[in-house]
């Protein structure tokens, strides 16, 4: 029973330093990086293996920890900041589905309520503002004639005070 102890302790030592060996490494990289690797993955993908990794990261919380970490912010800056972002909008804005939606958006009765909507506010508000300051600067012009003119205006009298007229 001894024998069987020692040759079982021993056996696990030889394999730990076994396995911290520069030629495991290698072994691990030779499989990983060749056909029994490809094949490894293929037997992963076709078993199912990947989705129900998937699902432990998911169920795990380990998915939403990888995606709260600084490293996951750090590597969706790097994309934004790539070329990819810019080729992928180049390639949406050339499709000429994208350019159907909108104008199936443009033409829908709700936006085209809203834009005239929109639009007469925003003209009620132009034409307000356009309103006073023709106002204003019909007074000016008004208090420049005058001036240039040397007349009173129709509410002075002779002193200067100024004098209400009747209500009708």
């Amino acid at each position: 029973m001894l024998d069987r102890v020692l040759a079982s302790q021993w056996a696990n030592d030889a394999l730990a330093i076994t396995l911290r060996s520069e030629l495991a490494e290698r072994a691990v990289l030779t499989v990983i990086e060749g056909r029994l690797g490809q094949a490894a993955l293929a037997g992963a993908i076709r078993s199912g293996l990947a989705e129900r990794a998937a699902g432990e990261l998911l169920d795990s919380g380990a998915l939403a920890r990888i995606l709260d970490s600084e490293e996951m912010e750090q590597l969706v800056g790097q994309v934004l900041e790539s070329r990819l972002v810019d080729t992928s909008i180049e390639r949406v804005l050339a499709m000429d589905e994208l350019w159907i939606v909108i104008d199936e958006v443009a033409r829908s009765p709700a936006v085209t309520d809203a834009i005239a909507h929109q639009s007469v506010g925003f003209a009620g508000q132009v034409a307000g503002e356009l309103g006073e300051r023709s106002r204003r600067a019909d007074a000016r012009l008004e208090r420049i004639a005058r001036r240039l003119l040397r007349r009173r205006s129709p509410g002075d009298d002779a002193d200067g005070a100024v004098v209400m007229p009747e209500p009708p």
